[in-house]
């Protein structure tokens, strides 16, 4: 008879890897690192990355790669088995990249009198979704773009600052100076009667700010030039005697006061008529 000989042939059937991964960060702003986690099971001997911004690694383990753009990304894991089986996973959109903010602003008047110390805050910032305003003077505001009216005291620096924040939580600050300065200002009397009442016996320039007391001069002329009287100090005033003569003669007589101007170095001069009645 016919004889059969067998022999038993193993075929091993190697798993198709089942390709998985994960971001630590799947959402920021520019420029975000996001390292990526391997999870394939079984592991790969060889496994490729794409990141979807045109980079690309190689490595089973974990992997970084930093976005530098805003955009959607699709990362794809390409995995070869040890016994040499490919398959890869994509996934769509898995990265979003925002782009950073730009906090930026300016800010009218430039020069800020402590008269009418309003300023309007115009934002340009970039790339942001809400602000915050902090004027350095406790006051804030969340407007995009604020006014607000600072204490009415001169020579003053408040720093602004704005903080300027996107929908993922992304924030970029700017900051600047607005200087509150004082106005020059001041009242000069025009008549004075030194008759001994007690009312209006002094005459003095009555400043409410903007000068330096410690360089200050008032300089009392009669009308034929003569100084009648001269005071350095800014609180004492002429009670209408010159020297050791008494009251002087009912008339008109020239006022001259020179200060400096305590914002800057700028010296002021101004000169006026005073009529003295007694």
């Amino acid at each position: 008879g016919e004889c059969f000989s067998s022999d038993q042939v193993d075929v091993t059937v190697n798993p198709m890897p089942v390709v998985s991964f994960v971001g630590d960060s799947l959402m920021g702003c520019d420029p975000l690192t996001v390292n990526f986690t391997n999870q394939t099971i079984p592991g790969g001997s060889n496994c490729s990355w794409t990141f979807g911004d045109g980079n690309s690694t190689t490595g089973c383990t974990t992997v970084s790669n930093t976005y530098l753009s805003a955009g959607i990304y699709d990362v794809t894991l390409t995995v070869t088995s040890l016994e040499g089986c490919t398959a890869s996973a994509t996934y769509n959109d898995y990265i979003t990249i925002m782009a950073q903010p730009v906090a930026e602003f300016t800010f009218s008047p430039q020069e800020v009198s402590v008269g009418d110390p309003t300023v309007m805050f115009a934002n340009s910032s970039q790339f942001a979704d809400t602000y915050e305003w902090n004027f350095g003077d406790g006051g804030a505001s969340l407007q995009e773009n604020p006014t607000h009216t600072f204490p009415q005291t001169g020579n003053v620096t408040y720093e602004v600052m704005l903080i300027a924040t996107n929908s993922v939580g992304c924030a970029d600050t700017a900051t600047a100076e607005v200087d509150i300065v004082d106005e020059l200002i001041f009242y000069v009397p025009n008549v004075f009667t030194p008759d001994g009442n007690n009312i209006n016996n002094t005459f003095l320039p009555v400043f409410t700010s903007g000068f330096d007391i410690y360089d200050y001069h008032l300089t009392i002329f009669n009308r034929w030039g003569e100084v009648m009287f001269e005071s350095y100090n800014s609180t004492a005033g002429w009670s209408g005697t010159y020297g050791d003569q008494g009251l002087v003669e009912d008339g008109v007589y020239v006022w001259q006061i020179e200060f400096g101007d305590n914002r800057s170095d700028k010296r002021h001069k101004y000169r006026g008529h005073v009529t003295v009645l007694k």
